[in-house]
Protein backbone atom coordinates (compact mmCIF):
# COMPACT_ATOMS: atom_id res chain seq x y z
CA UNK A 1 0.00 0.00 0.00
CA UNK A 2 1.31 3.31 -1.19
CA UNK A 3 0.16 6.21 0.94
CA UNK A 4 -0.95 9.37 -1.32
CA UNK A 5 -1.68 13.41 0.09
CA UNK A 6 -5.04 13.34 0.40
CA UNK A 7 -7.15 16.56 -0.25
CA UNK A 8 -6.70 18.77 2.98
CA UNK A 9 -9.57 19.42 5.49
CA UNK A 10 -11.79 22.50 5.29
CA UNK A 11 -10.60 22.76 9.62
CA UNK A 12 -7.83 25.13 9.57
CA UNK A 13 -7.23 28.88 9.51
CA UNK A 14 -4.67 28.17 7.15
CA UNK A 15 -5.06 28.06 3.00
CA UNK A 16 -2.52 24.77 1.62
CA UNK A 17 -0.47 26.10 -0.96
CA UNK A 18 -0.99 24.76 -4.64
CA UNK A 19 2.24 22.73 -4.26
CA UNK A 20 4.90 21.33 -1.89
CA UNK A 21 7.66 22.45 -4.05
CA UNK A 22 10.31 24.72 -3.43
CA UNK A 23 11.08 26.11 -7.07
CA UNK A 24 8.60 28.91 -7.60
CA UNK A 25 6.77 29.09 -4.06
CA UNK A 26 5.84 32.80 -3.03
CA UNK A 27 7.55 31.75 0.05
CA UNK A 28 11.00 32.44 -1.26
CA UNK A 29 10.65 35.45 -2.48
CA UNK A 30 12.02 38.10 -0.16
CA UNK A 31 9.41 40.86 1.27
CA UNK A 32 9.31 44.65 0.00
CA UNK A 33 10.47 47.48 2.15
CA UNK A 34 6.53 48.12 1.77
CA UNK A 35 5.92 44.90 3.11
CA UNK A 36 7.94 44.91 6.31
CA UNK A 37 5.57 44.55 9.56
CA UNK A 38 5.90 46.84 12.66
CA UNK A 39 6.89 43.86 14.48
CA UNK A 40 8.54 40.36 13.30
CA UNK A 41 10.67 37.71 14.42
CA UNK A 42 14.28 37.39 13.66
CA UNK A 43 13.17 34.40 11.26
CA UNK A 44 11.14 36.89 9.52
CA UNK A 45 13.74 39.55 8.66
CA UNK A 46 14.47 40.87 5.27
CA UNK A 47 17.24 39.78 3.58
CA UNK A 48 17.88 36.80 6.07
CA UNK A 49 17.94 34.04 3.42
CA UNK A 50 19.11 31.37 6.04
CA UNK A 51 15.60 32.61 8.30
CA UNK A 52 13.72 32.07 5.14
CA UNK A 53 14.66 28.80 4.63
CA UNK A 54 13.98 27.48 7.77
CA UNK A 55 10.43 29.34 7.44
CA UNK A 56 9.74 27.38 4.43
CA UNK A 57 10.99 24.11 6.10
CA UNK A 58 8.66 24.53 8.95
CA UNK A 59 5.50 25.69 6.30
CA UNK A 60 6.14 22.69 4.38
CA UNK A 61 6.48 20.25 7.36
CA UNK A 62 3.12 21.44 8.46
CA UNK A 63 0.85 21.50 5.36
CA UNK A 64 2.58 17.75 4.47
CA UNK A 65 1.43 16.43 7.95
CA UNK A 66 -1.34 17.86 8.11
CA UNK A 67 -2.34 17.00 4.43
CA UNK A 68 -1.61 13.51 5.58
CA UNK A 69 -3.91 13.22 8.66
CA UNK A 70 -5.87 10.08 8.96
CA UNK A 71 -9.98 10.07 8.16
CA UNK A 72 -12.13 8.76 10.97
CA UNK A 73 -13.18 6.05 8.39
CA UNK A 74 -9.92 4.75 7.48
CA UNK A 75 -8.01 2.14 9.76
CA UNK A 76 -5.57 4.25 10.90
CA UNK A 77 -2.78 1.58 12.26
CA UNK A 78 -2.65 0.49 8.68
CA UNK A 79 -2.42 3.90 7.61
CA UNK A 80 -0.02 4.81 9.90
CA UNK A 81 2.42 2.31 9.13
CA UNK A 82 2.15 2.57 5.40
CA UNK A 83 3.25 5.97 6.17
CA UNK A 84 5.82 5.54 8.31
CA UNK A 85 7.36 3.11 5.85
CA UNK A 86 6.63 6.11 3.13
CA UNK A 87 8.52 8.88 5.45
CA UNK A 88 11.19 7.12 6.47
CA UNK A 89 10.23 7.20 10.51
CA UNK A 90 8.81 5.36 13.14
CA UNK A 91 5.69 4.64 13.93
CA UNK A 92 5.56 6.11 16.78
CA UNK A 93 7.43 9.23 15.63
CA UNK A 94 4.90 9.74 12.93
CA UNK A 95 1.73 8.74 15.23
CA UNK A 96 3.39 11.77 17.34
CA UNK A 97 3.49 14.25 14.53
CA UNK A 98 0.45 13.74 13.36
CA UNK A 99 -1.19 13.95 17.27
CA UNK A 100 0.06 17.45 17.52
CA UNK A 101 -1.75 18.42 14.25
CA UNK A 102 -5.05 16.87 15.62
CA UNK A 103 -4.41 19.58 18.73
CA UNK A 104 -3.60 22.55 16.78
CA UNK A 105 -7.37 21.94 15.33
CA UNK A 106 -8.45 22.83 19.07
CA UNK A 107 -6.34 26.27 18.73
CA UNK A 108 -7.51 27.97 15.75
CA UNK A 109 -5.76 31.36 17.77
CA UNK A 110 -2.08 29.81 17.91
CA UNK A 111 -3.06 28.17 14.39
CA UNK A 112 -3.90 31.62 13.16
CA UNK A 113 -0.23 32.94 14.54
CA UNK A 114 1.63 30.43 12.98
CA UNK A 115 0.16 30.96 9.74
CA UNK A 116 1.94 34.68 10.00
CA UNK A 117 5.01 33.83 11.72
CA UNK A 118 5.92 30.07 11.05
CA UNK A 119 7.84 29.58 13.76
CA UNK A 120 6.55 26.86 15.62
CA UNK A 121 8.45 23.14 14.06
CA UNK A 122 7.28 19.91 15.05
CA UNK A 123 9.52 19.96 18.44
CA UNK A 124 7.37 23.00 19.90
CA UNK A 125 4.14 21.36 18.77
CA UNK A 126 5.21 18.59 20.42
CA UNK A 127 5.80 20.75 23.62
CA UNK A 128 2.30 22.16 23.42
CA UNK A 129 0.71 19.17 22.66
CA UNK A 130 2.36 17.27 25.62
CA UNK A 131 1.96 20.40 27.82
CA UNK A 132 -1.40 20.52 27.05
CA UNK A 133 -2.51 16.70 28.20
CA UNK A 134 -3.26 17.77 31.63
CA UNK A 135 -6.57 19.71 30.30
CA UNK A 136 -8.16 16.35 29.48
CA UNK A 137 -9.86 18.30 26.41
CA UNK A 138 -11.90 20.73 28.32
CA UNK A 139 -13.17 22.93 25.74
CA UNK A 140 -13.20 26.16 28.05
CA UNK A 141 -9.63 25.50 29.21
CA UNK A 142 -8.69 25.07 26.02
CA UNK A 143 -10.02 28.36 24.82
CA UNK A 144 -8.11 30.00 27.68
CA UNK A 145 -4.99 28.83 26.75
CA UNK A 146 -5.41 28.92 22.82
CA UNK A 147 -6.13 32.75 23.56
CA UNK A 148 -2.82 33.37 26.22
CA UNK A 149 -0.59 31.27 23.72
CA UNK A 150 -1.53 33.40 20.63
CA UNK A 151 -0.65 36.20 22.44
CA UNK A 152 2.45 35.22 24.12
CA UNK A 153 3.70 33.66 20.59
CA UNK A 154 2.83 37.24 18.80
CA UNK A 155 6.14 39.40 18.40
CA UNK A 156 5.30 42.58 19.86
CA UNK A 157 8.87 44.34 18.44
CA UNK A 158 11.27 44.47 15.21
CA UNK A 159 13.60 41.51 14.70
CA UNK A 160 12.45 39.44 18.25
CA UNK A 161 13.77 36.67 18.99
CA UNK A 162 11.60 33.60 18.53
CA UNK A 163 11.03 32.02 22.37
CA UNK A 164 12.74 29.03 23.12
CA UNK A 165 11.64 25.55 23.92
CA UNK A 166 12.14 25.87 27.73
CA UNK A 167 10.37 29.20 27.11
CA UNK A 168 7.13 28.11 25.90
CA UNK A 169 7.27 25.25 27.97
CA UNK A 170 7.62 27.04 31.43
CA UNK A 171 5.07 29.50 29.33
CA UNK A 172 2.37 26.58 29.32
CA UNK A 173 2.76 25.29 32.54
CA UNK A 174 2.48 28.50 34.25
CA UNK A 175 -0.35 29.88 32.55
CA UNK A 176 -2.31 26.07 33.64
CA UNK A 177 -0.47 25.99 36.97
CA UNK A 178 -1.96 29.77 37.54
CA UNK A 179 -5.01 30.18 36.07
CA UNK A 180 -6.39 26.78 35.15
CA UNK A 181 -5.53 23.93 37.57
CA UNK A 182 -4.34 26.08 40.54
CA UNK A 183 -4.85 22.96 42.91
CA UNK A 184 -2.69 20.54 40.71
CA UNK A 185 0.48 21.89 42.58
CA UNK A 186 -1.29 21.04 46.08
CA UNK A 187 -1.84 17.13 45.00
CA UNK A 188 0.33 14.81 45.04
CA UNK A 189 -0.39 13.10 41.62
CA UNK A 190 -1.65 9.29 40.94
CA UNK A 191 1.22 7.44 39.49
CA UNK A 192 0.58 6.32 35.99
CA UNK A 193 2.57 3.50 34.14
CA UNK A 194 1.71 3.15 30.20
CA UNK A 195 2.85 0.33 28.40
CA UNK A 196 2.76 0.46 24.41
CA UNK A 197 3.20 -1.87 21.80
CA UNK A 198 4.86 -1.21 18.98
CA UNK A 199 4.93 -2.26 15.28
CA UNK A 200 8.69 -3.03 15.52
CA UNK A 201 8.59 -5.97 18.49
CA UNK A 202 9.85 -3.22 20.73
CA UNK A 203 7.68 -2.33 23.87
CA UNK A 204 7.31 1.80 25.29
CA UNK A 205 7.20 1.63 29.76
CA UNK A 206 6.41 5.29 30.70
CA UNK A 207 5.80 5.89 34.20
CA UNK A 208 4.27 9.27 35.26
CA UNK A 209 4.66 10.00 39.08
CA UNK A 210 5.62 13.16 41.54
CA UNK A 211 8.79 14.61 41.17
CA UNK A 212 9.82 13.63 44.63
CA UNK A 213 9.72 9.97 43.62
CA UNK A 214 10.84 10.09 40.24
CA UNK A 215 14.08 11.92 41.84
CA UNK A 216 14.41 8.64 44.40
CA UNK A 217 14.05 6.28 41.10
CA UNK A 218 16.76 8.42 39.15
CA UNK A 219 19.05 7.75 41.97
CA UNK A 220 18.84 4.48 42.53
CA UNK A 221 19.41 3.71 38.94
CA UNK A 222 22.51 5.95 39.06
CA UNK A 223 24.04 4.00 41.83
CA UNK A 224 23.25 0.69 40.47
CA UNK A 225 24.75 1.93 36.67
CA UNK A 226 27.54 2.91 38.37
CA UNK A 227 28.16 -0.03 39.84
CA UNK A 228 27.68 -2.58 37.20
CA UNK A 229 29.38 0.09 34.58
CA UNK A 230 25.81 -0.27 32.75
CA UNK A 231 23.47 2.06 30.79
CA UNK A 232 20.65 3.51 32.76
CA UNK A 233 17.89 1.68 30.81
CA UNK A 234 19.54 -1.56 31.46
CA UNK A 235 19.91 -0.50 34.83
CA UNK A 236 16.32 -0.13 35.18
CA UNK A 237 15.81 -3.69 33.68
CA UNK A 238 18.45 -5.16 36.20
CA UNK A 239 16.57 -3.12 39.53
CA UNK A 240 13.20 -4.60 38.33
CA UNK A 241 13.87 -8.47 37.30
CA UNK A 242 16.70 -9.28 39.65
CA UNK A 243 17.40 -9.21 43.50
CA UNK A 244 19.27 -6.30 43.27
CA UNK A 245 19.48 -3.37 46.47
CA UNK A 246 20.93 -0.36 46.42
CA UNK A 247 21.01 2.21 49.35
CA UNK A 248 20.90 6.22 48.48
CA UNK A 249 21.60 9.27 50.51
CA UNK A 250 20.21 12.32 49.35
CA UNK A 251 20.81 15.59 50.70
CA UNK A 252 18.02 18.30 51.14
CA UNK A 253 18.09 21.78 51.72
CA UNK A 254 15.42 23.91 54.39
CA UNK A 255 15.40 27.55 56.02
CA UNK A 256 11.58 26.83 56.58
CA UNK A 257 10.36 25.70 60.31
CA UNK A 258 8.63 22.78 59.26
CA UNK A 259 11.45 20.47 58.89
CA UNK A 260 9.39 18.31 56.79
CA UNK A 261 9.64 21.10 53.77
CA UNK A 262 12.69 20.32 52.05
CA UNK A 263 14.27 21.52 48.97
CA UNK A 264 16.36 19.25 46.72
CA UNK A 265 18.19 20.35 43.81
CA UNK A 266 16.19 19.08 40.40
CA UNK A 267 13.18 17.89 41.88
CA UNK A 268 12.53 21.02 44.05
CA UNK A 269 10.38 21.62 47.18
CA UNK A 270 9.43 18.21 48.28
CA UNK A 271 7.01 17.02 51.81
CA UNK A 272 8.93 14.57 53.36
CA UNK A 273 5.72 13.19 54.83
CA UNK A 274 4.64 11.96 51.24
CA UNK A 275 8.16 10.73 50.01
CA UNK A 276 8.86 6.81 50.64
CA UNK A 277 9.56 5.89 54.27
CA UNK A 278 13.37 5.22 54.67
CA UNK A 279 14.14 1.73 54.72
CA UNK A 280 17.36 -0.24 54.23
CA UNK A 281 16.66 -0.79 50.08
CA UNK A 282 15.03 2.60 49.86
CA UNK A 283 16.26 6.40 50.15
CA UNK A 284 17.21 7.96 53.33
CA UNK A 285 16.06 11.98 52.95
CA UNK A 286 18.61 13.89 55.33
CA UNK A 287 17.11 17.26 56.15
CA UNK A 288 20.39 19.71 56.33
CA UNK A 289 19.96 23.63 57.86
Amino acid sequence: MTATLSPPQPDTALDYPDTLLISGHPDTDPLDEGDVPEAFYTTNAPGNHIGQAGTYTRKTSWFLYRAILPQLDEDVDLSLTSLAKDLGISYSKLQGFLRVHFRMRQLPLVTEVQGLHWILDLTKLRIIDRELHRLENNLDDLEAIDAALADFLTPTAPNQTVPTDAELRRFIRGFIDTHLRPGDKEEKPQPTLRINYNPDNTTTLSLTCDSATATIIARHIDVYTNKAHTTAAQGLIDLILEDTHTSVAINTFTTNEDTNIVFHPGAGWINLNHAPQTTPSSVGLTPTK
